[in-house]
């Protein structure tokens, strides 16, 4: 029988952390750090959608960034605001989808543990 793995008791200082700094990364973090309610967390569509969203979204600008510092692109110094913006709105998007995913998990295995008790 496997033993249960426990969510890390840094969890909590590194979302929060990462939250101020990264907000995305910290919802990664917390699913990362969450022991063995990972796998739990991975299997939201909404978590997995959202960060579909903030990847997909972000392409774009970093295929832009990353063509004109090779000489790729025709402008050496491109300023792309679609771009930009595509990539903040679907950051943010992401985002919250995301923390709309964890919150909603994280309470229905909440709910679930109570009603096994």
């Amino acid at each position: 029988m496997t033993e249960q793995q426990l969510p890390s008791p840094w969890r909590l200082p590194v979302t929060l952390l990462l939250a101020i700094m990264i907000p995305p990364l910290a919802i990664v973090a917390w699913i990362l750090l969450s022991g063995d309610q990972r796998k739990i967390y991975w299997q939201s569509w909404l978590i997995r959608g959202g960060l579909a969203i903030a990847v997909i979204g972000s392409l774009p600008l970093l295929v832009v960034g990353i063509a004109a510092e090779l000489g790729l692109w025709p402008d050496p110094n491109p300023n792309p605001i679609g771009f930009g913006l595509l990539f903040v709105f679907s950051v943010v998007l992401g985002s919250l989808m995301a923390l709309i995913g964890v919150l909603w998990t994280h309470f229905q295995c909440q709910a679930e543990k109570s009603q096994r008790k």
